[in-house]
């Protein structure tokens, strides 16, 4: 309330059209024209009927006073503020636009206001004074602008440049925008939830939206009636300005906060739709559909933004133009990067939910974007790629396998006989046969080489699973059913191992005072040592805890 008062007692010291010299009445220019209109209502030197002379005549005195203070309440309820030192001098002159002998002070924001010239006498045109009850009545709807200039005509008192009626007014503004924030929320909630639910929305992230849109609904819909209430207290037309020009920026902005929530709703039923469906291009597009659609709103709702601020946005786009080799230059990775987002969704290499190995991470993709690809680790962290390095590596999509590999060597020792190996080989291939999980056509289980400590057999078998869970499934139990069928076969594993042989020299002892053993005992020997081998490895497997 102290920032309040501050600004009307500011705006109470500012220079008004009454401190200036009266003008020359002879309305040689677009300056004398505007001038003389706005300075002859002011309360200092309030004379109506010569504010009225700056108008074309369509009607007779009373009408043209009438009509002239409808404009200054226009001009002052929109907040358009002239600055005198801006307007046209020269009798002369002409717009370099259209070549013509007119002048419009508020080109964008409200063309049809405009003076032109006639006969060498400057005024505003008669298509603008006979707009003039329209306008009007746009900006005091509902026959307030009776009631505006009953208090106008019967304020007395004032305090800081603002009579009485205009203090209650402001003082009651918020608390009608307080009331009409819980009534129009109340209102609303209702509706937003039957929405919910048509739409089912069941997440917290997208009830958070919704919360927010109503929030957001509901302040839009204030700044709206403020900006109806404000022309109402006739305050002064700088004031009038700031607070009209702050509360219509404030209303775009809740404008694009409430599109991004409503664009949020929207692809909640989008993404919806597309988990429905069996294919996943559509799961891959929608969250790049949604980032552009919230891309193209920002650059919508930032344009008439800009406007209020009074940007120049033809320079603007001029320097932007400019700047954008410097841009592109600094921005090489970010275009090869959405270049490169285009190529994975027409390409597809890989879609939303599939298992892949790519830059040398492992994992599942959960997000496919403008940048990068965002893919889930097997212990649920998010790793971002960019995209341009997923193009440019070689990328192994697990989830697009039609079966998957059991493969590995099995070795058993060489002291192994060959029927026995040759049973062992016929018995995996049964149980791989036998197994549901397997495809039977692609199993290859033969003996592959003779290793340097061990007899290797290939055991390659594609197994039929959907997912990674499966498939350890299926390979243990195949792994489970070889160390069975080994041990019923009497096969012993192979590990890495060497033989050592220490050379003598001539006529010296090779271990001296050691008893040598006979040649024929070395194949007892290895036989006991083998056994014992087996031995152990059995009471170490058997030790281990069963699941």
């Amino acid at each position: 309330m102290r920032l309040i008062s501050l600004l009307f007692f500011v705006c109470a010291w500012l220079p008004s059209f009454g401190q200036g010299l009266p003008p020359t009445g002879d309305l040689e220019s677009p300056y004398q024209a505007i001038y003389q209109h706005l300075y002859y209502l002011q309360p200092e030197t309030s004379d109506p009927a010569k504010a009225s002379e700056a108008l074309a005549q369509v009607g007779d005195s009373a009408t043209m006073v009438r009509l002239a203070i409808q404009l200054k309440q226009v001009l002052d309820g929109n907040g358009y503020f002239v600055y005198l030192e801006k307007l046209p001098r020269d009798p002369q002159y002409r717009d370099t636009l259209t070549r013509s002998a007119t002048y419009s002070p508020f080109p964008e924001e409200n063309p049809l206001i405009f003076v032109s010239e006639e006969n060498g006498i400057w005024r505003y045109s008669e298509e603008t004074v006979k707009a003039i009850p329209d306008m009007h009545r746009h900006l005091y709807p509902f026959g307030v602008d009776r009631l505006v200039n009953w208090f106008g005509q019967n304020a007395e008192h004032s305090f800081l440049g603002l009579f009485t009626w205009q203090w209650i007014g402001l003082l009651l503004l918020p608390v009608i925008l307080f009331l009409l924030y819980w009534l129009i929320y109340f209102f609303l909630f209702p509706i937003m939830r039957s929405l919910a639910h048509r739409f089912d929305v069941d997440d917290i992230t997208d009830q958070t939206s919704l919360r927010h849109a109503d929030r957001y609904l509901t302040l839009w819909i204030l700044v709206k009636v403020a900006i109806l209430a404000i022309p109402l207290l006739q305050l002064p037309v700088r004031v009038n300005e700031w607070m009209l020009h702050g509360l219509r920026i404030t209303s775009w902005i809740f404008v694009l906060l409430l599109g991004l929530r409503i664009l949020d709703l929207v692809f909640v039923y989008v993404r919806k739709a597309a988990e429905k469906t069996d294919t996943k291009t559509d799961d891959q597009l929608v969250p790049i559909l949604r980032k552009t659609f919230q891309i193209i709103l920002v650059f919508l709702i930032l344009v008439p933004i800009l406007r209020l601020l009074e940007v120049n946005l033809t320079a603007l786009i001029a320097g932007l133009s400019i700047g954008g080799i410097a841009v592109a230059l600094a921005a090489q990775d970010t275009v090869k990067n959405l270049i490169s987002s285009a190529l994975i969704f027409f390409d597809k290499p890989f879609q939303i939910g599939d298992y892949i190995l790519a830059g040398g991470v492992e994992g599942t993709v959960v997000e496919i974007g403008f940048r990068s690809t965002r893919m889930m680790t097997i212990d649920s962290s998010i790793i971002s790629i960019p995209n341009s390095n997923m193009i440019n590596d070689n990328i192994v999509n697990l989830g697009l396998r039609q079966y998957r590999l059991v493969h590995f060597m099995i070795g058993v020792v060489y002291s192994t006989p060959a029927d026995q190996i040759q049973r062992f080989i016929d018995s995996l291939r049964d149980m791989a046969q036998s197994h549901p999980d397997t495809r039977k056509d692609l199993i290859f289980i033969y003996l592959h080489e003779l290793n340097n400590s061990s007899i290797d057999i290939r055991f390659r078998v594609p197994v039929v699973v959907p997912d990674f869970k499966n498939e350890l499934i299926v390979r243990e139990e195949l792994v489970m059913g070889i160390i069975r069928l080994a041990h019923e076969a009497g096969i012993s594993f192979a590990f890495p191992s060497q033989s050592l042989y220490v050379e003598s020299f001539p006529g010296q002892d090779p271990n001296p005072g050691a008893p040598v053993p006979d040649p024929q005992d070395w194949q007892e020997i290895e036989r006991s040592w083998l056994v014992k081998l087996q031995d152990r490895w059995t009471t170490s497997r058997d030790a281990r805890p069963k699941e």
